[in-house]
């Protein structure tokens, strides 16, 4: 069979058996959100391209390599979001929910969009869960969401996970600390390749991010940001970390964590996973005080992180899933039926269960044993079948697969007895 058409390089199709997987953790974490105050947000997958421009920052590898960006037919150009905080924050603003006393608590799970290269974990469409709380400067909020974040992680089984941390200052501190970063990379041109060159100008602290071991050597070399922090950013580093000691939350100091949008400030984090020699990061996030005036709002304290879907389940269990072996969502009664008479009255039986229980009825008119065989496959706990000679006694069958017990059952007592042995 020649296949037509082919999914985009770097997306990828979930279903049956992963998809039940993706449905249990998703409902554990919402479960988990849900208990730390925080209300779902679902926005346009579409926005203006200028609020991504402005937000995470022109010159960064999301803004000039991996977005996707297209002119609609009207002349708007508009982009496929890389990331959900801005559009969290221009959904806070149009809504008109600077209005809203105290802090706004806002999670989400959805896809997001990067050209990026497709390699285990990392997709070109890619999902994420998140949080952003909108509204307060407290350092104590801070750690309350790297909590919730841990929280997450613990709801699905996540373990040996490291929370990273750092402070890459405010307004008042880091413009001196970039100056000084600047000149140091200015004056040791050589080691850095030519197009990683042009971010030094922009912002210099996205050389952190650079994946290349000469940069990460230079660096090593000059002053940590936390050298340059003011007493007001330092005090509250230090509260923000003291306040996650005492929940018993470990916490790594990371000086280099600056993570690579520019509209953090002060607490930056992330929380890596370790699989043999690999460490990979499967969560990050930080304070964000002025992104909301950025956006045109008022001034507005923020912080929020995001999880990769993809990695987090890759790191819980990275065996591939055989979609021709993996059986389809399970159920609790598994109709099988001889003919169309016989698939009539299932229907109607199924129609009646439906009501309190999960029913798949066989339309296929395969032979009953094969039938038998994929209730198993659908773990079914009960079996009722409706072929010629329960159709001329008005009955069915109903077989416990659990025990192999069956019996002729009139229709009108079915209900009755499923719902015994479902709720028994």
């Amino acid at each position: 069979m020649e296949i037509k058409y082919r999914r985009h390089k770097g997306t990828r199709d979930i279903m049956l058996a992963e998809v039940e997987r993706w449905r249990w953790a998703e409902a554990r974490w919402a479960e988990v959100l849900a208990r730390f105050g925080y209300g779902e947000i679902r926005t346009p997958v579409m926005e203006p391209t200028s609020l991504f421009l402005r937000s995470v920052g022109a010159g960064t590898d999301i803004v000039d390599k991996e977005m996707y960006t297209f002119e609609t037919k009207g002349g708007d150009s508009l982009t496929l979001r890389p990331e959900m905080t801005a559009s969290v924050v221009r959904a806070y603003l149009e809504n008109g929910l600077t209005r809203q006393p105290g802090t706004m608590k806002f999670f989400y799970m959805a896809p997001m969009f990067r050209h990026d290269r497709p390699q285990a974990g990392r997709y070109r469409q890619f999902h994420q869960v998140g949080v952003e709380a909108i509204g307060s400067d407290s350092p104590v909020l801070d750690a309350e969401v790297i909590r919730t974040a841990m929280a997450l992680f613990e709801a699905v089984g996540a373990t040996g996970l490291t929370v990273k941390i750092n402070s890459i200052g405010c307004p008042e501190c880091r413009p001196a600390y970039l100056e000084d970063l600047k000149c140091f990379l200015n004056d040791n041109l050589a080691v850095i390749p030519a197009a990683m060159q042009g971010r030094i100008a922009i912002n210099p602290l996205r050389l952190y991010d650079a994946k290349d071991d000469g940069v990460q050597e230079l660096l090593r070399g000059f002053k940590p940001i936390t050298d340059a922090l003011c007493a007001d950013c330092r005090a509250h580093h230090r509260i923000v970390t003291g306040t996650l000691a005492d929940l018993a939350v470990p916490v790594e100091q990371d000086p280099s964590l600056v993570r690579g949008l520019d509209y953090y400030c002060r607490t930056t984090f992330e929380i890596t996973a370790t699989s043999g020699r690999k460490q990979s990061s499967l969560c990050g996030g930080g304070r964000y005080d002025y992104l909301v005036e950025q956006c045109g709002g008022p001034a507005t304290p923020a912080v929020g992180f995001s999880i990769g879907v993809e990695r987090t389940l890759l790191y819980l269990d990275d065996t591939p899933v055989d979609l021709q072996r993996s059986p389809q969502s399970p159920v609790d009664v598994y109709i099988a039926c001889r003919g169309v008479a016989a698939q009539q009255v299932g229907f109607a039986a199924a129609d009646d269960l439906r009501k309190f229980c999960r029913v798949e009825i066989d339309t296929t008119d395969r032979s009953l044993k094969a039938q038998a065989k994929s209730a198993h496959l659908r773990q079914a706990r009960l079996l009722l079948t409706v072929a010629e000679d329960e159709l001329k006694a008005g009955s069915m069958m109903l077989r416990d697969l659990a025990t192999g017990h069956q019996e002729p059952m009139a229709r009108e007592r079915i209900p009755a007895a499923v719902q015994e042995v479902i709720e028994g």
